[in-house]
């Protein structure tokens, strides 16, 4: 029985992850030619209508397989997110101001366009981790456990996993091998260090939102998308071997959160 209800839940990582992230990947890849036509041209535009459709999918997975908790607002599991966050929140701001002190002097896109692209930087967090950590690390836990760290510890690395390989559908839209394996070692380091951030909110997105948003705004705004000088594309070619420190960095505050004398108290008793 345990088995077979193990299968089902597989089977609902599956499912969930083809819906939040790959149903418009193969609409774009079986009727190209439909799609362009519906979409709006402008990159910016047709970016924030696709992240606003992945938040809704998101979202909508997360009531469908009854994980509103994670949808919760607390003051204690936004102190404690935040709190946790705080080594991502200063790095990337940090970066962010770097970003915006490079356009100094240059012309920016429209105000439009970057309001547009700001409301994109929190849907993509509100998408992404709505279904990675709301979604598919909350059906990891259903398999392996949530009330023992070995359950928690091996539904966090299940979840950061699917959310790095996730990323090689980049291929497709001309992102260069090499670019892309950064960017999936990267995202699967990431991924670990999301998910621990999430736990430790009380297993709450909203800390994680915030963070993710300010990781991939200040990314690209670092490469010079409000100039219009880089898409999304040359945002992830431009990364390097030396991006993979990140990894390390990432990694290392996943174990520190994690540790074994702080998580004792939030799975075990339960």
């Amino acid at each position: 029985m345990k088995t077979k209800n193990n299968l089902r839940k597989i089977l609902a990582i599956v499912i969930s992850l083809f819906l939040g992230n790959g149903l418009l990947l193969s609409l774009g890849l079986l009727f190209p030619k439909a799609l362009a036509a519906i979409l709006p041209a402008d990159p910016f535009v047709k970016s924030f209508i696709v992240e606003l459709i992945g938040a809704l999918i998101s979202i909508g997975l997360i009531f469908f397989f009854h994980k509103t908790h994670v949808l919760k607002i607390t003051s204690s599991g936004m102190k404690e997110g935040l709190g946790c966050g705080l080594p991502m929140l200063i790095l990337y701001g940090l970066f962010l101001l770097l970003g915006i002190s490079n356009l100094a002097g240059q012309t920016l896109i429209p105000t439009w366009q970057i309001t547009l692209f700001a409301l994109r930087c929190i849907l993509i967090g509100v998408a992404e981790e709505g279904l990675f950590r709301g979604v598919i690390q909350e059906l990891f836990m259903d398999i392996f456990g949530k009330d023992t760290r070995k359950g928690v510890m091996l539904s966090i690395f299940c979840a950061a996993t699917v959310f790095g390989l996730n990323h090689f559908q980049n291929l497709i839209a001309g992102v260069t091998l090499p670019a892309v394996l950064i960017q999936v070692l990267s995202a699967v380091a990431a991924g670990l260090m999301f998910g621990a951030i999430v736990f430790r909110s009380g297993r709450i997105i909203w800390p994680m939102v915030i963070v993710h948003a300010l990781v991939d705004g200040s990314s690209f705004i670092y490469s010079g998308i409000l100039t219009g000088a880089s898409s999304d594309v040359d945002s992830v070619n431009s990364l390097n071997p030396v991006n993979l420190v990140m990894v390390l960095v990432f990694a290392g505050i996943f174990f520190f959160l994690m540790r074994r004398e702080k998580t004792a108290e939030l799975y075990e008793g339960k």
